[in-house]
């Protein structure tokens, strides 16, 4: 056997024993990856919040528009997020008075560098905590809850509410304050956070959020006022019109393909032609004319006419206008009016005037020319 067959075999060998100690050692298992929330789960940050309440039988709706809160029933919940200053001031009492007719409002606070109509008009003051500290779990003890809760909300800024307020405290910052409003009620928190979609698992946010609910003994539905925004005309077209916008948006990119200028070497001019005297006449002809000057050019050719008679005939010269208006007309077979047109100066003339006086003036030079 030669050496390169023991080289081959001693390589394929190898191979073989390392593929065995691979498949032996390392398995294929599946593994989970972060991507993201997508579709509803990513506009709506309370998605999670909502199925849980849909599935403790209770009504939920989503509200983006300031107009769907007139329609709030009067035992009703309502939770307000912060970021709500596209609510107008007419929207704003309209509902505070629903909270004073038996509503039940649940707010979250403003950073205390924004303004906060609602709060303020409900007696709840805001102050900022000089050194807040990392957020962590808060034992809270609500009236109604069997079991103390343990709930992450922030340090950032303190509540002040009305007297006789239940309150939450933590290392002496208020954190939550809850009061009678009229016949209704409000709960105002320094935070959300816990009841959003990548906290409502954790700690004892969902059990909280229930008990929140429950402040409201028996009510009948739960609406969620998140991200607010403003009538738009083009988010409604983008919603309702998008195939009409994609298809514009098409044809515009075609319309701006075809009068664009292409890319590329670039042609050659062309060879310069070398014009005849006659069309650099006849240029300067219709430049005199679209100029105004027909007089001037009818003038001239007059005067080109009788300089060639007058060295044709010698005696021209010297003769009256009678002799040279008798002379033209003998010579060259003119009517009367056409050679008195030869010996008036041209001015004021009309287009066919002008064709016309031209016609004799050319005939002169014909007739010269044969003789």
């Amino acid at each position: 056997m030669s050496r390169q067959a023991l080289w081959t075999i001693a390589t394929v060998l190898a191979l073989l024993g390392g593929a065995v100690w691979f498949f032996n050692n390392f398995e294929r298992v599946p593994d989970k990856e972060w991507t993201g929330y997508r579709g509803e789960a990513r506009r709506n940050g309370f998605l999670a919040a909502e199925r849980l309440l849909d599935r403790m039988g209770l009504g939920v709706r989503h509200l983006k528009t300031p107009i769907e809160l007139r329609d709030l029933p009067p035992n009703g919940t309502l939770i307000l997020p912060a970021r709500r200053n596209a609510l107008a001031p007419a929207e704003r009492d309209r509902l505070l008075g629903w909270v004073e007719g038996g509503g039940h409002l649940v707010v979250e606070n403003e950073n205390h560098r924004l303004p906060d109509p609602i709060l303020d008009a409900l007696g709840v003051k805001r102050v900022p905590v000089k050194s807040p500290g990392q957020s962590r779990p808060t034992e809270v003890r609500l009236p109604h809850a069997p079991d103390p809760l343990k709930v992450s909300l922030a340090f950032g800024q303190a509540l002040a509410a009305p007297e006789g307020a239940f309150r939450v405290q933590e290392r002496g910052t208020t954190q939550l304050v809850h009061f009678k409003r009229g016949r209704g009620q409000v709960t105002a928190l320094n935070d959300f956070g816990f009841m959003r979609n990548a906290a409502i698992g954790q700690n004892d946010h969902a059990e909280f959020l229930w008990q929140l609910v429950r402040f409201q003994a028996g009510t009948p539905a739960v609406f969620v006022f998140d991200n607010p925004q403003r009538l738009s005309l083009v988010q409604w077209l983008v919603d309702n019109a998008w195939a009409v916008l994609a298809a514009g948006a098409l044809l515009l990119a075609a319309w701006l393909w075809r009068i664009a200028p292409r890319f590329g070497p670039m042609a050659p001019d062309p060879a310069p032609v070398r014009r005849r005297l006659l069309d650099h006449l006849r240029a300067s002809g219709r430049f005199q004319w679209s100029a105004g000057g027909a007089a001037t050019l009818a003038e001239a050719a007059r005067e080109a006419a009788l300089r060639r008679v007058a060295r044709a005939q010698t005696d021209f010269a010297a003769l009256g206008p009678a002799e040279r208006r008798a002379r033209l007309a003998a010579s060259f077979d003119l009517p009367a009016a056409e050679a008195e047109r030869v010996l008036r100066r041209a001015q004021n003339l009309q287009p066919a005037e002008f064709v016309s006086a031209m016609r004799v003036f050319q005939r002169i030079h014909e007739r010269l020319a044969r003789r």
